[in-house]
C-alpha cells in the first residue's frame, strides 16, 4: 500500500443530525497508524455550524477562504 492508499478520502460526520461529507478543512487525526476507523480534526467547527444551519439539505461541506460552503 502507497502513502497515498492509506489516507481518508473523504471522511463523513454527523452534523445536526445528519451525516455530512467534508471536501476539505479537515485533518487526519492519526493519518499514520494505519488504523482503518479514524477521528478526524475539523477546521472553523462552530462555522461549520453555522453554514449547516444556512443550508440544513446539503450533504458535503467544502472549507475555501476560511470560509464553510455547502457543496451538494
Amino acid at each position: 500500500m502507497t502513502n497515498k492508499e492509506a489516507f481518508m478520502a473523504l471522511p463523513k460526520i454527523v452534523l445536526r443530525g445528519r451525516k455530512v461529507i467534508l471536501l476539505s478543512g479537515y485533518k487526519d487525526e492519526n493519518a499514520s497508524t494505519g488504523v482503518t476507523r479514524r477521528g478526524v480534526i475539523v477546521d472553523a467547527k462552530d462555522k461549520l455550524l453555522i453554514a449547516a444551519k444556512r443550508n440544513p439539505d446539503a450533504v458535503a461541506f467544502g472549507f475555501v477562504a476560511g470560509e464553510w460552503v455547502a457543496s451538494a
